[in-house]
């Protein structure tokens, strides 16, 4: 069997795998606690470099919380399947709030992204604010601080980013796939300043990180939530772990997500 073919590993029966079609282009999505009420929040998760395999541990948290879930499987690492979008961050950020519109009518929503998933959860949220309110943004471990948009920089900072993770967090197979996609998300990452966009974002925000994640320092984190002028409301939080802590600190981005979704159903101001 070619290294192509091999499927990834295997994220659980709890999880159901869906498939979107958009535009001529399939999006697929890993969903759990599903077939609840249009009343409950849902939770619509972009991982960081398009690998969503990470992302299922708060993905699970989330649903026990009794919130429904799908993480977007964007730009499409996670199969075998044509890609729905180019490799970039703001691509996979329009292709999400299309599935988003398409898909999510009636719920109240939290888009939650992370790493480079955050920077393209800001395009999705923005590109959705336009026709609709009912939602709140969680950016969680965002990337790039602006002292760290240089290769050697950030190469500086990797180390250290991942102090508290583990190898188990990564699908290799994902990684595979993603190959020369993952470097042109990284690339994109670098060129944008999400300090500058979220300036208007008009809805709930939380921004968040690991307190040892060298990706986000403190004072970056303190930039992205100063910057979000026109929010109706702004929360910061530093949690346990590391850059990837989605994987290793679940419950405590699950009980981030609980307040953010708590947000979004908040009437909105004036």
């Amino acid at each position: 069997m070619r290294a192509r073919d091999v499927p990834g590993r295997d994220v659980g029966p709890d999880v159901r795998v869906q498939f979107t079609s958009l535009h001529g282009r399939v999006v697929r999505s890993l969903a759990l606690g599903g077939d609840r009420p249009r009343s409950t929040p849902l939770v619509v998760i972009l991982p960081g470099l398009g690998l969503p395999f990470y992302t299922i541990p708060t993905a699970r948290a989330v649903a026990a919380r009794g919130l429904a879930c799908t993480v977007l499987d964007l730009p499409g690492f996670g199969s075998n399947l044509p890609r729905p979008t180019s490799p970039s961050i703001h691509a996979a950020g329009l292709t999400a709030a299309r599935w988003i519109e398409a898909e999510t009518a009636g719920h109240p929503l939290v888009v939650l992204g992370h790493s480079t998933g955050g920077q393209a959860a800001l395009t999705a949220a923005l590109a959705l604010s336009v026709r609709r309110r009912d939602f709140s943004l969680v950016l969680a471990g965002t990337t790039f601080a602006p002292e760290q948009r240089r290769l050697h920089r950030l190469a500086r900072a990797t180390p250290f980013a991942y102090r508290d993770d583990r190898l188990d967090q990564i699908d290799p197979v994902e990684v595979y796939r993603g190959r020369a996609g993952i470097v042109a998300m990284i690339q994109s990452g670098l060129h944008d300043a999400p300090e500058e966009r979220i300036a208007h974002l008009p809805v709930p925000v939380t921004v968040t990180a690991g307190v040892h994640d060298a990706f986000v320092p403190v004072t970056w984190l303190d930039q992205l939530a100063g910057s979000a002028s026109r929010a109706p409301s702004v929360r910061t939080s530093l949690l346990g772990g590391s850059h990837n802590n989605l994987f290793t600190h679940p419950d405590d981005l699950a009980d981030l997500v609980v307040l953010a979704a708590a947000d979004a159903l908040a009437p909105p101001a004036g």
